[in-house]
């Protein structure tokens, strides 16, 4: 006998929040929540590497040519690993910017700073994210000295405005599993903000009869991002009843060191997957906290500028290693960590590391590492030679359509890059 089961995934789930981290349960499954929903995740490093003992001399399998001096941390993960080259960012012209436009590749300076378009993370999170508690999980550093340009994050709003994320592991853990609040209180606070953008609205409405064209523009940008704040305050109406899963793990409660925080930030991004509390986030990784945990006394810019002398060399070195096991460490998690159907998370994600500098201030040839499953045909254990200057935003337009995004343009970009797949 089949038995029609009426109560919808939804429901149960608002019903026994404390049971959200149990396993899929077929009962109040269907063909929409079975499926495997793709994911991105993007890591920003803000300085290059050591130029002749990280980079590949050639292209090919590195099951055959093997690992360069740098790249021995991913011995592990050789197999799943690619490392694109003749990589460039065609909006960035400056290198001191960083990671700043890593995701983005549009920004120039103004009068008015900097200004840049969406990031790719924001497209994929339009699209891969409708039906998530987050449009997309932003993490970030307080870190000043991080290489990264400024900026609040790698995310970069449909204005190109800069995307807060958060800075430090603790606000992050609270963004996934903090539950404070109840439905009313939640409500309250909704209703609040919602007051506000009422009057902004009427306010600026009052004056746009007597202001000159180039003003206009200035508040139709300022009214698209009132929308954007309508619709994010939207979702939370939507998930106001729906209980934050409870944490596998408490907070360790404790000052962290670089390496230590850095991993706890990795292991929330895969948590943060494995609840479907989003599927896209994004994370501008610290550097002078990392050194600080290496015994590292040098400050990242003058070990960027690592040819001053032979011991120098050897520290930058000792850095790009330890880069590279966080790395490693981070598809170890994503390869380890099952969804609620069972299956790696590692198995429906596409993963992307870079940095918008190769070495030093060399802006050409950049690095940019891709791994996961999402795309199934997607060129992996390799050190891949593109065409001279290739740019970085055909790259991120080629991956963005392969994880199902119906685009067919990104940023800057001429094309995509048949030569990612196999």
């Amino acid at each position: 006998m089949i038995i029609k089961n009426a109560i919808t995934r939804r429901s149960f789930i608002r019903s026994a929040s404390a049971l959200l981290a149990l396993p899929y349960l077929e009962t109040f499954g269907d063909e929409k929540n079975s499926q495997i929903k793709k994911k991105m995740l993007f890591l920003g490093q803000g300085y290059g590497f050591v130029n002749k003992s990280f980079y590949p001399t050639e292209a090919g399998k590195f099951s055959k040519i093997g690992l360069s001096e740098g790249l021995q941390n991913l011995k592990e993960h050789q197999n799943d690993v690619t490392l694109l080259g003749n990589l460039v960012n065609k909006g960035v012209g400056n290198p001191h910017c960083g990671s700043l436009t890593l995701l983005t590749g549009a920004a120039y300076s103004s009068p008015r700073g900097i200004k840049n378009t969406v990031s790719c993370d924001q497209v994929a999170a339009q699209y891969l994210c409708k039906d998530t508690r987050y449009t997309s999980y932003i993490l970030s550093t307080k870190d000043g000295g991080a290489g990264h340009g400024g900026g609040l994050s790698l995310s970069w709003d449909q204005n190109g405005k800069p995307l807060s994320g958060h800075t430090d592991s603790f606000k992050a853990y609270s963004a996934l599993f903090a539950s404070n609040e109840d439905t009313k209180s939640i409500m309250n606070r909704i209703e609040k903000k919602r007051s506000i953008l009422d009057d902004l609205k009427l306010n600026v409405k009052s004056i746009t009869k007597n202001i000159s064209l180039n003003d206009k523009d200035k508040l139709d940008e300022y009214f698209q991002a009132i929308r954007q704040i309508e619709l994010k305050l939207k979702k939370e109406v939507e998930w106001s009843s729906v209980a934050k899963p409870k944490p596998t793990f408490k907070y360790p409660g404790k000052a962290m060191n670089g390496e230590t925080e850095i991993k706890l930030m990795f292991d929330l991004m895969v948590l943060a997957l494995q609840t479907e509390q989003t599927r896209v986030s994004s994370y501008m990784m610290p550097s002078s906290i990392l050194l600080k945990s290496m015994g590292i006394k040098l400050n990242t810019h003058s070990l960027s500028h690592y040819t001053a002398s032979e011991e120098r060399t050897e520290v930058a070195k000792t850095r790009d290693a330890k880069y590279m096991q966080l790395y490693s460490y981070m598809i170890s998690k994503l390869k380890s960590t099952r969804d609620r159907q069972g299956q790696s998370i590692y198995d429906s994600s596409t993963l992307c590391f870079g940095t918008n500098l190769r070495s030093k201030h060399t802006m050409t040839g950049m690095p940019m590492f891709l791994t996961g499953g999402g795309i199934k045909n997607l060129r992996r254990g390799e050190s891949l030679f593109l065409p001279k200057d290739t740019a970085l935003q055909n790259v991120w337009l080629t991956l963005l359509q392969e994880n199902g995004i119906p685009i067919k343009n990104f940023s800057t970009s001429t094309g995509s890059l048949p030569e990612l797949l196999s």
